[in-house]
């Protein structure tokens, strides 16, 4: 059986928010054109077609959908979407949907939408009113948790599968027990944290208010873990996708998050104009692929912009060769390589899996997490 994949960005990098840590914003920012604006029918229709073309049945086809904030497209654009997905899907053809979004549009007629066609949601929410207030703001420059907590409500309501994105920025990090505890409280099951890392251009430059320092993102895992290991030892687990991936990975199984092993496999991430890059961080014009409306999802897996993202290494900390824990990380993903390494003779993830390694072990050897 094929499996494909492709991370779709409907509405560019076009948002109804102003984020103060954007990192689409930095990405784009790095390229000629910032935004294509909204995807066409016609290009949505070829997208389609290519990804049928690549995943004959039997085969499983996962679209995802993406910003900037992909609800910008419009219900239309996805209810038309999925009606030619469904025109074209065979027996012994699978098809999953995701999308990620800020919420703020969402409302009954969207979740109908959403649960009819069985998408996993992913929510941004970077945690209670205090820290997401200060962090995600809308085009007024106002405040967004309100909207986002409603959009949190209709999902549960819903009975929409979903999990919640937060950004780890330098304020949240300082605050791991209250980031754990609204998890608790909101009874929300499944979490991903993500660092708030410098801009791509920035590495060299004096921090940011919210760029997180390594030291500061050690002390988050090492406490956020605490919290969780207690959490599963007292039967009030709550799904936090890297430590479930690093458990998975003591089982001697893959992790399924991109950039855990230490090496890049080519994803196919669609802009809004049909242009195909080879992974959601660098979405830049040297690694530009080709596009969907004039080549074949098997030539874009084979083109320079690929072949030169694949080839690209982002130098790792020079503590790897001799580095304990190593296999848990392989150096890690090249676009946090430059702040592993950003205080020399340290490694804030070696830090944090030097720290938790035994029970990491036990809880592999001990429970199982599907």
């Amino acid at each position: 059986m094929r499996y494909f994949s492709t991370l779709i960005k409907p509405a560019s990098s076009l948002c109804n928010m102003r984020c103060r840590y954007c990192f689409y914003y930095d990405v784009v920012s790095n390229r000629e054109v910032a935004s294509y604006g909204v995807m066409d029918k016609e290009t949505a229709v070829k997208l389609i077609e290519r990804a049928f073309e690549y995943t004959p049945a039997p085969g499983q086809l996962t679209f995802a959908f993406q910003g900037g904030e992909p609800t910008l497209a419009g219900l239309d654009y996805y209810r038309f979407f999925v009606e030619e997905v469904r025109s074209r899907q065979q027996d012994g053809h699978t098809v999953a949907y995701a999308i990620q979004t800020n919420g703020q549009v969402l409302d009954e007629e969207w979740c109908r939408f959403l649960k009819e066609n069985q998408f996993l949601v992913g929510l941004s929410l970077d945690g209670p009113r205090e820290i997401h207030d200060f962090q995600r703001l809308d085009s007024s420059l106002k405040g967004t948790f309100d909207t986002t907590h409603r959009a949190l409500n209709l999902l549960k309501r819903h009975k929409i599968e979903y999990n919640v994105l937060t950004v780890l920025t330098k304020q949240t990090a300082k605050k791991p027990q209250t980031l754990y505890r609204f998890f608790e409280k909101e009874k929300i099951d499944y979490v991903q944290v993500i660092p708030c890392l410098k801009a791509l251009e920035a590495q060299d430059q004096p921090d940011k208010p919210f760029d997180l320092t390594p030291k500061l993102y050690s002390s988050f895992l090492k406490d956020f873990f605490a919290l969780w290991y207690e959490g599963l030892r007292k039967d009030r687990y709550i799904s936090v996708r890297q430590f479930d991936n690093l458990v998975w990975m003591m089982k001697g199984r893959p992790a399924e998050q991109c950039g855990m092993m230490g090496f890049c496999s080519p994803q196919f991430v669609v802009e809004a104009d049909g242009g195909v890059y080879p992974c959601d961080f660098y979405v830049l014009d040297e690694y530009y692929s080709g596009n969907i409306m004039t080549s074949s999802f098997e030539e874009i897996r084979k083109a320079a912009g690929t072949e030169r993202f694949i080839k690209y290494e982002e130098p790792q900390n020079s503590l790897c060769p001799s580095c304990p824990v190593r296999g848990l990380c392989g150096g890690g993903c090249k676009r946090y390589r430059s702040f592993y390494k950003a205080e020399p003779g340290y490694c804030p993830y070696q830090d944090f899996l030097c720290d938790a390694y035994d029970r990491l072990r036990e809880i592999a050897e001990n429970v199982t997490l599907e």
